[in-house]
């Protein structure tokens, strides 16, 4: 990684990096659950859309997955400052979709009794948690630092934290009249 690029790109927050992420994986796992009938089913058919959702869209679409495009963000290769090529997204969201496909499976199987299988987030904090760790340079979760990649903010894109902030400020405003 060269030092004298990457301070130079506008680095996404962590709290905009885990609301794309949520989009993309709610979007994932709602077509995964209609599709699938069991766990298995579920983990395959949530890897296929994820692999085709996080690395092919964003390989054709200028760096964006629909979470990134939402919050205007994209993915660069750290080394050519570019979109990363298909080994690159293969790796960093192969990582992404075994975690992501645990948690939502957690998730979704947690009743009052089971609380156990919220141990199946693990693997995706821990990912995150890296990141965490490095907020002061690159702010590169494992799976980055795997791939070689960095989230950075870009103009291209629809806004919609800018837009429900908005939103939120004007419902207040009108409350208060």
């Amino acid at each position: 990684m060269s030092d004298d690029i990457i301070p130079q790109l506008p680095k996404a927050p962590l709290s905009r990096r885990a609301a794309a992420f949520s989009i993309d994986a709610g979007v994932i796992w709602f077509l995964s659950a209609i599709i699938s009938n069991n766990w298995f089913t579920f983990i395959l058919f949530f890897v296929i859309l994820w692999i085709a959702i996080r690395v092919l869209m964003v390989y054709k679409n200028q760096g964006q997955s629909i979470g990134h495009f939402a919050l205007d963000m994209k993915v660069l290769d750290t080394r050519y400052q570019r979109t990363p090529g298909i080994l690159e997204l293969s790796k960093r969201e192969g990582i992404l979709a075994l975690a992501g496909s645990l948690a939502m499976l957690g998730m979704s199987n947690l009743t009052s009794g089971n609380a156990a299988v919220l141990l199946l987030i693990m693997p995706l904090f821990l990912d995150f948690t890296v990141a965490l760790v490095d907020i002061e340079r690159y702010q590169q979760a494992f799976h980055d630092r795997i791939s070689q990649t960095i989230v950075v903010g870009t103009m291209r894109g629809y806004s919609l934290d800018i837009k429900l902030r908005w939103l939120l400020d004007e419902a207040k405003r009108y409350m208060r009249k």
